[in-house]
């Protein structure tokens, strides 16, 4: 990496900590990252300190070795985690940790070497591990952020064979607004004008969601108290974060019956460390009943298996087919920078807060009643392109078009 983009990378991890977490003089933080993407990570946490942290602790997400496990562990091992970690969790949320996650991108290939039957059962035992802590992040109750740094292999993957990390460090740089003179500024408003499509969204008071493309005719439905979500999210004590950087995607959660058609994915997708590629979902009464893949097809009937939330929608999102990431025409195979290339949704658990009283609904049989889906997993799926058409059905009985090939009419 040239100084160049050494100097891109600090500037980035100020960014992260300043808008992605929330950050404050002692305020300590978690960061996730695998092996290889170490040595960058330390630069956050570098800032970190630099910013007045109080502690900077890692987790390592190490896939060569989680393949391993999953050809030799028995499951009751595999499934094992120490109690430590849980305490570590409860910590966080005492002293209000931030969450720093940096996506696989460098040994994402190892994921295919895993037992695909093992790797559903650690995925689905993982989750029920950090349900408490997974259930804070979901309801915003504490700052966290996804990211993706470059590094030589995913530069080759989206450029091509001869391609280098500063090359794609020149590709994300103005969508991450790094070569602006203030990236927390121009973030910030971004963040505002995303906040006035939400508000025209909630005005219209959507009541379904007519999907129409070559490979798609799609409906999904909404309850009445539905808000659109997206760009920042509001803390606690009134503080903003982003947690996603980049991000284009206004969402909302759609009511976890209303559900009808068939919807293909149009950008690759990895489920339990594995590689999807065009999948048609078909829903009847807001459930898969159906799977298709040009690759993957096995795995996915393995995912939406975890538990019945895994086979219902938790989230529904629009992003304009002109935003930066899609702009660039590259597959990054990231689901960071994928998921705001394209209109998406989500197989899994909803967000709470996109419904108006959904901070109040704890208890499983609340969030039921209210229409939210409930699962142990939630994993995004890309399904707008070029050539997808968005109608909306109001509750007060009009239609609006919403989206002509993939760009926002509204």
């Amino acid at each position: 990496m040239n100084e160049k983009n050494q100097a891109r990378l600090k500037k980035y991890s100020k960014l992260v900590l300043e808008q992605g977490l929330a950050f404050y003089p002692g305020k300590s933080i978690l960061i996730r990252c695998e092996p290889a993407a170490y040595e960058k990570a330390e630069v956050f946490a570098e800032t970190a300190y630099e910013l007045g942290a109080k502690h900077v602790a890692f987790e390592f997400r190490d896939l060569k070795l989680l393949a391993k496990r999953t050809h030799v562990q028995k499951d009751e091992d595999l499934t094992s985690f120490p109690s430590y970690l849980r305490a570590l969790d409860y910590e966080r949320i005492a002293e209000d940790w931030g969450y720093l996650a940096i996506d696989t991108t460098e040994t994402r290939a190892l994921g295919n070497e895993a037992d695909r039957e093992k790797s559903s059962l650690y995925s689905k035992a993982a989750s029920n591990f950090s349900k408490v802590i997974g259930d804070y992040n979901m309801r915003h109750k504490l700052s966290w952020c996804v990211i993706c740094i470059p590094g030589p292999v995913w530069a080759r993957e989206v450029l091509g064979p001869e391609a280098t990390e500063d090359e794609l460090w020149d590709l994300l740089a103005p969508i991450l607004m790094l070569d602006e003179d203030d990236p927390s500024a121009a973030w910030l408003a971004k963040g505002e004008e995303m906040l006035k499509r939400r508000a025209f969204l909630d005005s219209l008071k959507i009541k379904e969601l007519h999907y129409t493309s070559p490979v798609t005719d799609f409906k999904v439905g909404f309850r009445e108290d539905a808000i659109w979500k997206g760009g920042l999210q509001v803390l606690p004590d009134g503080r903003r974060y982003f947690p996603n950087l980049p991000t284009a995607e206004t969402y909302t959660a759609p009511d976890l019956m209303l559900a009808d058609g068939y919807i293909t994915t149009t950008r690759p997708v990895t489920v339990l460390n594995q590689t999807t590629e065009k999948v048609r979902l078909t829903f009847k009464e807001g459930r898969v009943v159906g799977i298709e893949a040009d690759k993957g097809a096995d795995i996915m009937k393995k995912y939406i298996e975890i538990d019945e939330g895994c086979s219902r929608i938790g989230e529904i999102a629009l992003v304009d087919e002109s935003s930066p990431i899609a702009a660039s025409g590259k597959i990054f195979g990231s689901i960071l920078y994928d998921e705001n290339a394209s209109c998406h949704l989500a197989l899994g658990n909803a967000y709470p807060d996109c419904l108006r009283n959904g901070k109040n609904l704890t208890r499983p049989e609340e969030l039921k009643a209210a229409g939210l889906n409930k699962s142990l997993m939630h994993t995004d799926f890309m399904v707008g392109s070029k050539e997808t058409d968005i109608t909306a059905k109001t509750f007060d009985g009009k239609t609006v078009r919403i989206m002509e090939k993939g760009l926002f009419v509204i």
